[in-house]
C-alpha cells in the first residue's frame, strides 16, 4: 500500500501500523496520522523549538469618526498553541477509539505486560517498530 505524502515520522509510523485495505478505515488512519504529526509540531512550539506566527495583526485604516478625523485601529490576536494542542489531542483520541474495536481495546492479551504510567499507544507503536528494525 502506498504511503500518503506529507506525513512526518510519527504519522508515518501510525499509518504503517494501522492502515489496511479498508478505504473508510484508512481515511480515519490518515487523519489520525496527520493529527499525530500536528501534535508533534505543537509540542515543539510549546517547548520553544518550533516556529509559529503567534500574533496576527489587522489594520482598519478607512474609518472616519463624526468629527471627520481618520482613525487607525489595529486589531491584535494571539494564537493559543496549548489550547490547540488540547483540541487536537481530543480529536486524536476520538479517531483512535473508532479504529480499535471495543472488544480488542478492553481485552488484554496474556503476553501483555502492565503498561507504565505515561506510556501512550503511540509510544507502544514506536517501540514495536524499533524492535522490527
Amino acid at each position: 500500500m502506498t504511503e500518503p505524502a506529507g506525513l512526518g515520522e510519527r504519522g508515518l509510523a501510525l499509518w504503517e501500523e494501522m492502515s489496511s485495505k479498508d478505504v473508510a478505515r484508512n481515511a480515519l488512519v490518515l487523519e489520525a496520522a496527520r493529527i499525530a504529526d500536528r501534535l508533534d509540531e505543537l509540542d515543539n512550539i510549546i517547548q520553544g523549538k518550533g516556529v509559529l506566527n503567534l500574533m496576527q495583526f489587522r489594520l482598519h485604516l478607512n474609518e472616519i469618526d463624526e468629527d471627520g478625523d481618520r482613525n487607525i485601529n489595529v486589531e491584535v490576536k494571539f494564537a493559543a498553541p496549548l489550547a490547540e494542542a488540547r483540541q487536537q489531542a481530543t480529536a486524536f483520541a476520538a479517531i483512535l477509539s473508532k479504529l480499535v474495536p471495543p472488544s480488542v481495546a478492553t481485552a488484554a492479551k496474556p503476553a501483555d505486560k502492565p503498561v507504565p504510567a505515561g506510556v501512550t499507544p503511540l509510544d507502544r507503536i514506536r517501540a514495536r517498530n524499533l524492535k522490527k528494525a
